[in-house]
């Protein structure tokens, strides 16, 4: 048996894309159904106001439950480990403002011991976050 250059089978010069289509498809499916997942933090049933104001986006934010667990930056920890945290975040900028998301099923007592947390860290600016009054549908004069 000879071997010459017409017997070689023809070499496949082309890449398969299906395969890595596939693999692309299957992340974004996972990315698509995690990115909320991961976005959406604490439970807070947040009450209404009339006057709320937004605030800058670089703020520290603090969420506190019903049942009153404490987050930090979504981090969630004790009253103790807040404020050494407070005291750690107030030494790198104290201007930042701080905002405070309360369950207002809360007792109040709960509320004031983490702005009491808050202001003895030395931060001035503390803001409560609330859910905005929904929009009052005028119909137009007759």
């Amino acid at each position: 048996m000879t071997f010459s250059p017409y017997n070689r089978q023809k070499e496949m010069a082309e890449i398969n894309m299906t395969p890595l289509i596939d693999v692309m498809l299957v992340l974004l499916i996972i990315f698509m159904v995690t990115a909320p997942l991961l976005t959406s933090g604490l439970d807070v049933n947040l009450p209404r106001t009339q006057t709320g104001k937004s605030l800058d986006s670089q703020a520290l934010s603090i969420a506190i439950t019903s049942d009153g667990f404490i987050e930090f930056e979504n981090t969630r920890m004790s009253l103790e480990s807040l404020k050494k945290e407070l005291i750690r975040q107030s030494q790198i900028s104290s201007n930042r403002p701080i905002l405070i998301r309360a369950d207002k099923q809360l007792f109040y007592g709960r509320v004031i011991e983490v702005v009491d947390a808050v202001r003895g860290a030395g931060f001035s600016q503390v803001g409560f976050v609330t859910e905005g009054a929904p929009l009052e549908v005028k119909s137009p004069p007759k």
